[in-house]
């Protein structure tokens, strides 16, 4: 995709390049920004799920202690 844009920026004329690094520059952060984003989502999701595991399996130990 990036070749297709760089394409198409060197055939315009008169385009400023410095213009069209900037445009590249902000669309890879906004992709790495994207990114983490949805790293951090994918950890906190995680954690709980995992705060969730432990609490069934302590209601489940109670659960048996107080059927025994």
């Amino acid at each position: 995709m990036s070749i297709i844009l760089t394409a198409v920026a060197a055939l315009q004329t008169g385009a400023d390049p410095d213009k069209f690094n900037g445009f590249l520059l902000l669309g890879y952060g906004v992709m790495w920004l994207i990114v983490m984003i949805y790293i951090i989502s994918l950890a906190l999701r995680q954690r709980n799920l995992r705060r969730d595991i432990e609490l069934m399996e302590q209601i489940l130990q109670e659960d048996d202690e107080v059927g025994s």
